[in-house]
């Protein structure tokens, strides 16, 4: 499936966050995935075919492309990532067993506060720390963040809308 030239740095930002688990796998080395940050934080050139190394998410994003009969663009990147990643954490977490399902969990939060290069955000899972590397951030933005890090900035409806899936799905 072919991945819009213009959002396969969005499809990074989500799936990065979870390509420690893919270190502990053995599927990348930590130099790849330490790299892969610092281009797409830089806004560098996105190696070709990087997002395959995400196989879940990628044949996941491909998938609401064919049925939507477009490419992999920002759409089919939300769609997935704020709405179906949720139900996949629970399937590969029952599968393989091997990382945080919580800590995967993509949600909605508000900034509070800066310190010592770190973003303090509240979210459902309560309040914490994130890094900062794909966006700039002031008090008060809504952002969606991933393990530890804050992906992009969001609407007041994206977030509302995402608290409440996360509500029905009984993962908030």
């Amino acid at each position: 499936m072919k991945i819009c030239e213009q959002d396969r740095t969005l499809f990074m930002k989500y799936a990065l966050p979870c390509a420690g688990t893919l270190v502990k796998r053995g599927s990348i080395t930590q130099e790849k995935w330490d790299e892969l940050i610092d281009i797409v934080k830089n806004e560098g050139k996105i190696p070709d075919g990087a997002e395959r190394i995400f196989k879940v998410a990628f044949a996941a994003c491909s998938l609401i492309a064919l049925d939507r009969k477009t490419e992999i663009d920002k759409e089919v990147i939300h769609e997935y990532y704020l709405f179906g990643h949720d139900k996949m954490i629970d399937k590969r977490y029952g599968e393989m067993g091997d990382f945080d399902p919580d800590m995967c969990r993509i949600r909605p939060g508000i900034v509070k506060s800066f310190e010592n290069g770190f973003v303090t955000v509240e979210n459902s899972s309560g309040t914490g720390k994130y890094r900062a590397d794909y966006c700039k951030v002031a008090k008060g933005d809504l952002v969606t963040t991933h393990w530890n890090f804050i992906v992009e900035k969001i609407s007041e409806e994206m977030a509302e809308k995402m608290k409440k899936q996360k509500i029905e799905l009984k993962v908030i």
